[in-house]
């Protein structure tokens, strides 16, 4: 299913157009039947494509316990990059 969306969104995709990629990397222990987009298999979905990832988003069930006491160390954290869930990216489709 990955494959036939990604081969429908290149398809569309104007010649140098972009896709703004925010997945998380992980699966989610609780849901087996969320599971997570690594950068590689992203790099592998969109072969050609330029792509530019960031790790951002510190865990979820960590900032829900931590910014009600302190938002400053949630940030601190999610700077550190250690903690972070997701990814956020630019995948620019290769000019024809």
């Amino acid at each position: 299913m990955k494959q036939a969306v990604v081969a429908e969104m290149t398809r569309v995709l104007k010649s140098g157009g972009i896709v703004i990629w925010y997945d998380f990397f992980y699966n989610n222990p609780s849901n087996p039947n969320v599971r997570g987009v690594g950068a590689s298999e992203i790099r592998s979905l969109f072969p050609g494509f330029s792509i530019t990832l960031r790790r951002i988003t510190l865990a979820p069930p960590v900032a829900r316990r931590l910014v009600p006491i302190s938002w400053v160390t949630a940030l601190l954290l999610e700077k550190l990059r250690v903690l972070n869930t997701h990814h956020l990216g630019i995948l620019r489709k290769p000019l024809a």
